[in-house]
């Protein structure tokens, strides 16, 4: 995924500052260094989900790189460039039908489990303090693909470092995510948005959930 984006990133940049383009790529290679000296420990490799937080630091090394002129327009230009050159994965991933649901849910919730209970081994013994917690499936629900984020760190980040401003438009990348796998995903909220946690509950885009769902939607 950090590599599609920063394919992205770089189409974005080589678009909207012709002139400025190789300076803005060299600053933020610069600057990348020192926004990750900053992060928390999740782990690295061994921890699934800290590549999040890579893509999160990479989209701001560029935002700092091009003085902050990459803003929230910008982000919602390169997640839907990222959609665009990602989409190919639309034929695969139709979770309209069920035998595609079914193998991507049990595949998703059994690594997910996974990482749920690495995190609290891990947690027991004063590691990984600062990743995120998962409740998979925690309604019990048998629709989609449902799970929660406890806590998150890209917020944290954001809220210590004065980037709060971009975290919606970082969030949206999680649509972009469900329109790939022909989903709606219902959030009714999130970290960001004051909440200490985020719901995730991706529903076949052409189920009635999704259709008739009239709630929030962060």
């Amino acid at each position: 995924m950090e590599k599609l984006a920063l394919k992205a990133i770089i189409r974005y940049i080589r678009k909207h500052f012709p002139t400025e383009a190789d300076e803005i790529i060299r600053r933020a290679a610069a600057v990348l260094p020192e926004l990750k000296a900053k992060a928390p420990d999740l782990g690295g490799k061994e921890n699934s989900l800290a590549n999040n937080l890579d893509l999160f630091l990479l989209i701001l090394s560029y935002y700092e790189a091009s003085d902050r002129r990459m803003g929230g327009d910008a982000i919602d230009e390169i997640i839907a460039d990222m959609y665009e050159h990602g989409k190919f994965l639309n034929h695969v991933m139709d979770i309209n039908k069920k035998g595609i649901l079914s193998l991507l849910r049990n595949t998703m919730y059994k690594s997910y489990q996974k990482y749920a209970d690495k995190v609290e081994e891990k947690q027991a013994h004063g590691e990984w303090m600062d990743t995120w917690k998962m409740v998979v499936n925690p309604n019990n629900t048998n629709e989609g693909i449902a799970f929660t984020l406890v806590g998150c760190p890209l917020a944290e980040y954001a809220k210590k470092y004065g980037y709060e401003e971009l975290m919606p438009h970082l969030c949206a990348l999680d649509h972009a995510y469900a329109k790939v796998m022909h989903a709606k995903l219902i959030r009714t909220h999130t970290v960001a948005t004051g909440a200490d946690s985020c719901d995730y509950w991706y529903v076949p885009d052409q189920s009635e959930t999704a259709k008739n769902y009239t709630g929030i939607v962060v």
